[in-house]
């Protein structure tokens, strides 16, 4: 792994940086392709907005472009993170003192069955864990992630490829770490995450191409007898789901959805 940290190279920080002690931050995960960053204008603008709706202080944006081409240059293809900490700060939660954010960019392996799942399709069932709700935080794709840690450990259990997981009123979110779409009765669904949930950069560009998808809080009864189903983030793109809780779904309608990214 390589790794800058206000774009010096090193794999450390400071045990008193508040991302550490209180998840006090935010993030994005980026594509690397032949050298370039996918969506890089989108991913340092949903940070500079993370940032303020957290209130985190401001950090050089135009320093962290610099550093992200210096890492990505010549990758065939890769995954590239970006942390925004609220940088170094005393015990207790107060952030009085804190002056400068801390930027930590990190480079990983593109893992190899991502491709695989692109092609042939993915199997997702349902989890047992469910999300608390939090209007404050929905959306925003900040540090603390808890919730996800312990889907994670719960998919790592079970056979399937990922779980849809609802909040904790039943109303559906998302996969452990993907937005989710479906078809039924000839309509795309997806859930409207105003009270948990992240909303994914890929998710932003299929609702901005595709106006007719509808948005709501829906149920898992209203995934009965759908047609076909994917979920997507910036790194995977789109990716069908091929088998949903043991049923069989059509791959192929998934297609015209990749076309109108």
């Amino acid at each position: 792994m390589i790794s800058f940290v206000d774009g010096q190279a090193t794999k450390t920080i400071t045990i008193d940086d508040r991302g550490l002690a209180y998840g006090d931050g935010c993030f994005t995960t980026a594509l690397v392709k032949h050298g370039e960053i996918v969506m890089l204008a989108q991913h340092i603008e949903r940070l500079v907005q993370q940032s303020q709706q957290l209130g985190l202080p401001k950090f050089d944006s135009i320093a962290l472009v610099n550093t992200l081409h210096d890492i990505s240059a010549d990758i065939d293809i890769a995954i590239v993170k970006v942390m925004i900490t609220c940088g170094s700060g005393g015990r207790g939660y107060s952030r009085l003192g804190v002056q400068q954010a801390k930027v930590i960019v990190s480079l990983h392996d593109y893992p190899a069955f991502y491709p695989q799942w692109q092609q042939q399709g993915i199997t997702v069932g349902t989890s047992t864990l469910q999300l608390g709700i939090n209007p404050m935080l929905a959306g925003i794709k900040h540090l603390n992630r808890l919730e996800q840690v312990l889907l994670r450990a719960e998919l790592d259990q079970r056979t399937e490829d990922d779980l849809i997981v609802t909040d904790i009123n039943g109303h559906i979110i998302e996969c452990c770490s993907a937005n989710v779409f479906w078809l039924k009765a000839g309509q795309w669904h997806t859930p409207s995450l105003t009270t948990a949930g992240v909303a994914g950069l890929m998710r932003a560009n299929l609702l901005l191409n595709n106006p007719n998808i509808q948005q709501g809080q829906y149920m898992l009864d209203d995934l009965d007898n759908v047609v076909a189903m994917f979920i997507s983030n910036a790194i995977l793109g789109i990716v069908p789901v091929k088998i949903f809780n043991g049923q069989q779904l059509d791959i192929s309608a998934v297609a015209n959805m990749k076309n109108n990214l």
